[in-house]
């Protein structure tokens, strides 16, 4: 057994370098396991240190950064027999969360000893491959907002203050989407099509979504008022987001989406401008990934339903305005973003 560990060295606010560098050669030296580490330097490398180390024989590969990081080291992994190790060091961690890995990166460290593999399915869209989630509409408009804004931190704060400012402008895009054979017409706020269940930061999107069942879930969330759909926003963060009104989900190998013109689109967070169809497929079991024994058997999610009556469309409103002030108060939000969004807001009373 011979291990490669790919380090984002900036992953984490300096995190990967700092602490995993310490808690690698103390876990893995008492192992007497032969091992070696190397870091990204810029976009892309993970994707070339990985292939590399599938040719020189290293049985597992080990990325530790965010998502970013891992979806490139898995990409260089797809197709070949060698094994993913995951530390998430990230703020999102989607695919960490949805297969179970722990978040504490001694814990991560110690399952690439004890965990077991597991061939999990990848997709595909734009010659790119994904290993949670993929996807068109506001996740997709934010990721492309954040990309484009110079100067902010990397994290969820930024990304999360992005998403409030955009929430109330952003304007859905009529698409037709074909999958087993049917064709139908949708405008939707959110389109994912779904590998694993969650987007990351504990965000679960698809809750029935398994990363081994030879299916994508696609999931819909329609065009609403915004209002609503803030009411309705705990259930994503509560694995109840199917609780949503007119939420759609439907489990296919294939998808194809048809929009009118080029757009954003992301795959495992990362957005990027795409042509106007966009063509995905799945590759079955085309990954082995180092995991927790018998992890997906165990629900990440409590099954119950919330029987609440929604609250008025006056409680949301002020419930909002509420947590708006609070994301100020903790640097979110500037004062002027604040006052912007609250008179939104105060206008629709």
């Amino acid at each position: 057994m011979k291990i490669m560990f790919i380090l984002n060295p900036v992953a984490g606010g300096g995190k990967a370098a700092e602490h995993v560098t310490p808690a690698v050669h103390e876990i893995f030296l008492e192992s007497g396991i032969a091992y070696d580490i190397v870091t990204t330097e810029k976009k892309g490398d993970g994707v070339v240190l990985a292939k590399r180390a599938a040719e020189a024989g290293y049985t597992t590969v080990v990325a530790a950064g965010g998502d970013g990081t891992i979806n490139e080291v898995a990409s260089g992994l797809v197709g070949t027999s060698t094994v993913l190790g995951i530390i998430p060091v990230g703020s999102g961690n989607g695919l960490a969360r949805g297969l179970r890995i722990p978040l504490n990166y001694w814990d991560a460290c110690r399952l690439i000893l004890r965990g077991e593999s597991m061939a999990i399915d990848v997709g595909q869209v734009c010659d790119r491959y994904f290993f949670a989630t993929s996807g068109i509409g506001f996740d997709a408009h934010v990721g492309k907002i954040y990309n484009e804004q110079p100067g902010h931190s990397r994290g969820l704060l930024p990304y999360f203050q992005f998403a409030v400012t955009e929430f109330f402008n952003y304007e859905p895009r009529e698409v037709l989407l074909t999958f087993n054979g049917q064709t139908s017409r949708h405008i939707p706020f959110v389109l994912t099509i779904a590998n694993a269940d969650q987007y990351g930061g504990g965000a679960i999107i698809a809750p029935g979504a398994l990363p081994n069942d030879g299916l994508f879930d696609v999931v819909i969330i329609p065009q609403s008022h915004p209002l609503q759909i803030l009411a309705q926003l705990p259930k994503l963060f509560a694995g109840t987001v199917d609780t949503f009104p007119h939420f759609e989900s439907h489990k296919t190998n294939a998808v194809t989406i048809q929009r009118s013109t080029p757009g954003p689109v992301h795959v495992d967070g990362e957005s990027f401008i795409a042509d106007d169809t966009l063509e995905y497929r799945l590759l079955p079991q085309a990954l082995h990934v180092q995991i927790q024994q018998r992890a997906l058997d165990r629900p990440l999610h409590d099954p119950k339903r919330s029987a609440a009556l929604p609250p008025s469309e006056h409680d949301v409103i002020l419930a909002t305005i509420e947590q708006l002030a609070a994301m100020k108060e903790k640097g979110i939000l500037t004062e002027k973003e604040f006052q912007s969004q609250k008179q939104k807001l105060l206008e629709r009373l």
